[in-house]
C-alpha cells in the first residue's frame, strides 16, 4: 500500500485518467512514479514523504550557538519563528526545481537547461536565487559567488521577474538565506537527511561532504547572514548571533577554508 500511485480525483480531473505506471527509483525523501495516462501522454508523479519539522530546526540551531558558549539573545527564538512564518511556501506559485546545483544544469544551444527535477516543488524563488550567496546548500561541491557575478545573477532575476510579472519580486533575499542556515539538513547529502540532527554533530565531530567539513559549510552561511542583516528589522538578534557563532567556530582547530570560488569549478576537477 506504501507504494500505490496517489492519483486522486483532483489529479484525474487535472491531469487525466492513469492506464498503467511504474514506480522509479528516488532518495529516500519521496517517491516517484511514470505514468502512462489513457491519452498516451506520460507524466511523473511525485510523492514527497519525509516532511521538515521547522519549529525544531529553530531550536537545534539555537542549541547549536549554546553549545558553544555562544550567548542567545532573548528575542532570537521569536524571530526564527517569525522567519518560518514569512518563508511559507504556501503562498508562493514559482515552479522550484529543489536543487539547482552544477551537475543539473546542462548548456545547449538554446539556453541552459535543468535536469532532475525530484525536488521541485512550489515556492518563492528566492529560496534558489539564495544559492549563489549561502554558498549551494543542497550541493557537495558548495562554492562561493562573490562581486560582479553575484551582482550579475541576482539582477538577471530580478529583471526577468519584473518583465514577466510586472512587479518586484516578493520577499526578502535575507529571510531566504537564513532559512537555509538553520535548515541543519543542508549539511549532509540527500540519503542521510533526515536521520539525525545535524547540528547536533558539530560540536564534537566535522564530517565533510564532498570535501568540504560542515563546519567550513556553516561558517560561510553564518557570515552570509551576519552580512545581510546588520540593520535588518525582523532579524537583528539573529544576525549578532551568526556572527558570533561564525567567530568562535572559526577559532577553532584546525583552522577552517573558506569555500572555494566558483570560478574554480571543483565539480570539473573531481571528474578530471
Amino acid at each position: 500500500m506504501l507504494n500505490r500511485l496517489p492519483f486522486d480525483e483532483a489529479l484525474r480531473s487535472t491531469v487525466g485518467v492513469p492506464e498503467r505506471s511504474k514506480l522509479l527509483d528516488s532518495s529516500p525523501g519521496s517517491r516517484v512514479w511514470r505514468v502512462r495516462l489513457a491519452d498516451r501522454s506520460l507524466v511523473i508523479v511525485k510523492q514527497i514523504t519525509d516532511g521538515g519539522d521547522t519549529g525544531a530546526e529553530a531550536e537545534s540551531f539555537l542549541t547549536l550557538a549554546r553549545a558553544f558558549d555562544v550567548p542567545v539573545p532573548s528575542v532570537a527564538l521569536d524571530e526564527l519563528t517569525a522567519l518560518l512564518d514569512r518563508l511559507d511556501p504556501a503562498p508562493h506559485h514559482g515552479l522550484l526545481h529543489g536543487d539547482p546545483c552544477p551537475g543539473n544544469d546542462l548548456r545547449t544551444t538554446d539556453g541552459v537547461r535543468y535536469v532532475d527535477f525530484e525536488r521541485a516543488a512550489l515556492g518563492n524563488g528566492l529560496v534558489e536565487l539564495a544559492y549563489f550567496r549561502i554558498g549551494f546548500p543542497t550541493c557537495w561541491c558548495a562554492m562561493s559567488v562573490t562581486g560582479a557575478p553575484l551582482a550579475e545573477v541576482e539582477a538577471i532575476y530580478r529583471t526577468t521577474w519584473r518583465g514577466l510579472t510586472g512587479h518586484d519580486v516578493p520577499g526578502d533575499l535575507a529571510d531566504a538565506c537564513a532559512g537555509w542556515l538553520i535548515q541543519e539538513d543542508a549539511l549532509v547529502e540527500r540519503a542521510h537527511r533526515g536521520t539525525v540532527d545535524q547540528f547536533a554533530r558539530v560540536p564534537t565531530e566535522d564530517f565533510a561532504w564532498g570535501g568540504i567539513s560542515a563546519r567550513e559549510r556553516l561558517v560561510h552561511r553564518l557570515g552570509v547572514v551576519a552580512g545581510m542583516t546588520r540593520g535588518h528589522d525582523h532579524l537583528h538578534a539573529v544576525g549578532r548571533l551568526s556572527s558570533a557563532l561564525a567567530a568562535r567556530l572559526s577559532a577553532g582547530r584546525p583552522a577552517l577554508r573558506p569555500l572555494p570560488a566558483h570560478d574554480t569549478r571543483p565539480w570539473i576537477q573531481a571528474e578530471s
